[in-house]
């Protein structure tokens, strides 16, 4: 009986331990931290294009071409076209092999004169245009730039004419070896009763002579 008595005893003693230190746990148990509270989420703005800034290069001016700044020759030039072709060389009509002035020669018609990049003057009158048949090699193909371009500046500029357009564009040529030049001048005679114009345009196809003597206004 007195045993029975001790182990009773013993078991209450062990469950009351028990039950006080789940108490001492509940009690030191950190509280649990609150939610954080969720926000909108901010999204910053983009970056706005900055304002662009104010273009600082000048663009020239594109003069008009004004006769009046080519001088008065009292020279004679004698009879419309004024001159012959350099000696060698005969004018034809183009891709013929004479010269038909029925198809070559217009009067009256208007024909563009170069005066600068990308600027033309419109001239209106008694129009010879011809190519450069090349006696020697029976031919208007691959003619001598600078003998042609050479004869007629100095024939023209010693009338008192003026080269108001002198422009090259390079081509590849013949072969992978050989570049060639597109050589295109024009020149102005200006008398007090005739104005005549003349473009000399030259490239591995050939040379083209065109004149105008400008109609009386």
């Amino acid at each position: 009986m007195n045993a029975k008595l001790r182990f009773l005893t013993i078991l209450s003693l062990v469950m009351l331990a028990s039950a006080c230190g789940k108490d001492d746990n509940a009690q030191t148990a950190s509280p649990a931290a609150p939610e954080a509270s969720l926000s909108p989420q901010t999204v910053p703005e983009p970056n706005s294009a900055p304002d662009p800034e104010p273009d600082s290069r000048k663009v020239p001016a594109i003069t008009p071409f004004d006769i009046n700044t080519i001088p008065i020759t009292n020279k004679d030039i004698g009879e419309f076209p004024f001159f012959m072709p350099p000696k060698g060389y005969r004018y034809v009509t183009d891709t013929l092999t004479t010269l038909d002035e029925s198809i070559s020669l217009r009067n009256p018609s208007l024909h563009y004169y170069p005066t600068g990049n990308d600027r033309l003057y419109t001239v209106k009158g008694k129009i010879l245009k011809v190519s450069l048949y090349n006696e020697k090699l029976k031919s208007v193909n691959d003619p001598d730039f600078t003998l042609i371009h050479r004869h007629y500046g100095k024939a023209i500029t010693a009338m008192g004419g003026v080269k108001v357009y002198d422009g090259e564009v390079k081509l590849e040529g013949i072969s992978k070896a050989t570049t060639r030049h597109n050589l295109q001048r024009a020149y102005i005679i200006r008398k007090t009763d005739m104005e005549a114009w003349f473009e000399i345009d030259c490239s591995v196809s050939g040379c083209v002579f065109i004149v105008t003597q400008k109609e009386e206004t």
